[in-house]
């Protein structure tokens, strides 16, 4: 594929005062390849293919009860039928205890997540505190050692566990659940 860009010859010796500052130059796109086309002429004497009859769009077929020689206006289409579908109830097989049991579980679990979010938000402060307490003041770093450093890594420890716990309770109730099923 080439790529050919033409100037005007009469640019190249003569200063160019139009609208614009730069001509607009034409460019042409030629291939060395012969194209194929996708979609080759079709034989008349081929019976396999359907007529296409014009007008008609992609995918339509010509409905029984209009005429082919009724045209219809342009813009002007019949409307698909709508199917109304009742809508999701949910399940009826909870009981009123199994319920109340559900709403304390989600409580809980948005609690103690809750929590989690806190302990990774301390963890975060933490760590950042640590990684510039070199650019404090003195007695701010031997505070910051002497205090801090010692309890980050138990901190970070108690978020790992705690997290992975989470993970396998989740997992083994989502087991469960499957199981029952």
């Amino acid at each position: 594929m080439a790529l050919q860009i033409y100037t005007p010859s009469y640019l190249a010796n003569t200063v160019y005062h139009r609208h614009s500052l730069f001509p607009k130059p034409k460019i042409s796109i030629k291939s060395k390849k012969p194209t194929v086309d996708a979609d080759p002429t079709p034989d008349p004497t081929s019976s396999s293919k359907k007529a296409v009859v014009p007008g008609q769009g992609f995918g339509s077929l010509p409905s029984p009860s209009s005429g082919s020689n009724k045209k219809k206006p342009k813009g002007k289409r019949e409307r698909a039928s709508i199917i109304r579908r009742s809508p999701v109830e949910k399940p009826a097989f909870l009981t009123k205890e199994e319920e109340a049991k559900a709403e304390e579980q989600r409580k809980n679990e948005s609690a103690f997540l809750l929590a989690w979010l806190g302990l990774g938000g301390i963890i975060l402060v933490q760590g950042i505190v640590l990684a510039a307490s070199g650019f404090l003041p003195e007695e701010w770093d031997k505070f910051f050692v002497k205090y801090l450093y010692p309890s980050f890594t138990p901190t970070v420890i108690l978020f790992l566990a705690g997290t992975i716990a989470y993970g396998v309770l989740k997992y083994l109730e989502n087991e469960k659940l499957k199981d029952q099923k």
